[in-house]
């Protein structure tokens, strides 16, 4: 794959891949790049020995998180924000728009780079110029190739800030991933930024997904899906048992592990519930609960900066969530207090084709909620089916988390929030 292809999310669906069903944990503990944080894993599962793991497709995962994980070097550059400078070029052929980076005079511990170069990715644009309120004012400047010199403008003129208001040169970190002669500006963020990334959100859910495995032998549970870029994590772990809702479809508790290591993100576990219409599991409908009337709480999530402890301690929560899923589907209902079920259909297509809506361009997408396309919707079955036909439609996967969070607050509380 090209460099940039890693950087956008990609789901695989794991119930027709091939792949052995079990890996060594010494394996796992390869892709722990943290000395520190991989001894406390270490002393904490007793890996002192090496053992086999049994998981489903497990081997073909590893493969797949040691491609994305190992791909680029990262370089946790520190540096005086007067020493970074932002030009916007444009590309000669298809005049794609790049935020290029040059950081002087920055630090990595005692290693000491004079100069890099690196194309902004993901937000770090928007993290550059956010705390000097001019983050959505540089990045509309892509639009036009003749606004890119007001970019050098810019840059000037916090030069000269700087050189009278010595004081207010912040240092911070940049984060930096290297692939031969390519760099690639990921994320800015503070010193307490620690590299929690996909690997290792990997290794503890392999881990503690064994250790429930041994303690609940009749339990049985699978990984149904993946998402995955270099810096962004989503398993989909169902348990096997189903729960009928009638003649409406039935449900199995499952939790998503996710991380997200660029920016102001997290990572976590979340207790999740998938919905399949009409009994068939072709199509599905993710459910998101709230916190229910029993006060279970339905996640756990931590930043990147707590301690190694506390990272580890995250993921112990699994089958807890595991459980709690269990206790929500007990009381599950979807809304019944709308004065129709085309009243829900019509929530979910004004939230999609409003102006500001980032669905309004998935064409599919718009057309599937229209009334033209659904007629008048009378009862709860078509509604379904129409909302698992949209978890089909291809779209970025961002966009699709959106989605699944709108369709899941409609139909669970009429509110559509995402």
């Amino acid at each position: 794959m090209e460099n940039k292809e890693f950087f956008k999310a990609q789901t695989h669906l794991l119930h027709d891949i091939k792949s052995n069903d079990f890996i060594e944990t010494d394996n796992l503990l390869k892709l722990i790049s943290d000395e520190k944080l991989k001894e406390k894993i270490i002393n904490k599962y007793s890996l002192d020995k090496n053992y086999t793991v049994e998981i489903g497709k497990i081997e073909y995962l590893y493969e797949l998180i040691y491609l994305y994980s190992k791909k680029f070097n990262l370089v946790r550059l520190e540096a005086k924000e007067s020493d970074v400078t932002c030009q916007l070029k444009f590309d000669t052929k298809d005049q794609k728009p790049a935020f290029i980076f040059t950081i002087k005079n920055g630090n990595e511990g005692e290693l000491v780079y004079d100069l890099i170069e690196a194309e902004g990715i993901y937000d770090s644009v928007a993290l550059f110029y956010n705390n000097k309120s001019l983050s959505q004012y540089v990045k509309s400047m892509s639009k036009n190739f003749k606004k890119k010199e007001l970019l050098s403008d810019l840059n000037e003129s916090w030069a000269r800030y700087y050189e009278k208001n010595q004081d207010s040169v912040k240092t911070r970190l940049f984060r930096i991933l290297n692939y031969k002669d390519n760099y690639y500006l990921k994320s800015i963020n503070s010193t307490a930024f620690k590299e929690y990334g996909i690997a290792e959100s990997f290794v503890m859910t392999i881990l503690e997904l064994n250790k429930f495995k041994n303690s609940n032998p009749d339990a049985e549970f699978f990984i149904s899906s993946v998402s995955i870029s270099e810096s962004k994590l989503d398993l989909i772990i169902s348990q096997k048992k189903s729960i009928p809702l009638g003649e409406v479809g039935f449900l199995r508790s499952s939790i998503s592990i996710r991380n997200e290591d660029q920016g102001n993100t997290s990572f976590g576990v979340y207790s999740t519930l998938e919905f399949f219409p009409n009994a068939t599991e072709k199509n599905k409908i993710y459910l998101f609960p709230n916190r229910d009337e029993n006060k279970i709480d339905n996640s756990i999530r931590s930043s990147h900066t707590v301690s190694n402890e506390n990272f580890i301690e995250t993921f112990a929560n699994i089958s807890e969530l595991f459980n709690a899923g269990e206790k929500i589907s007990n009381d599950f209902q979807f809304y019944n207090k709308a004065v129709s079920y085309d009243e829900l259909r019509a929530k979910i297509e004004h939230k999609i084709k409003n102006t500001n809506s980032p669905f309004r361009k998935v064409t599919k997408l718009v057309d599937l909620f229209s009334r033209e396309h659904t007629g008048q919707i009378n009862n709860l079955e078509t509604l379904l089916k129409i909302c698992a036909a949209s978890n089909e439609i291809e779209m970025d996967y961002d966009l699709k988390f959106k989605l699944r969070y709108l369709i899941s607050n409609v139909l669970l509380y009429n509110s559509s929030n995402y």
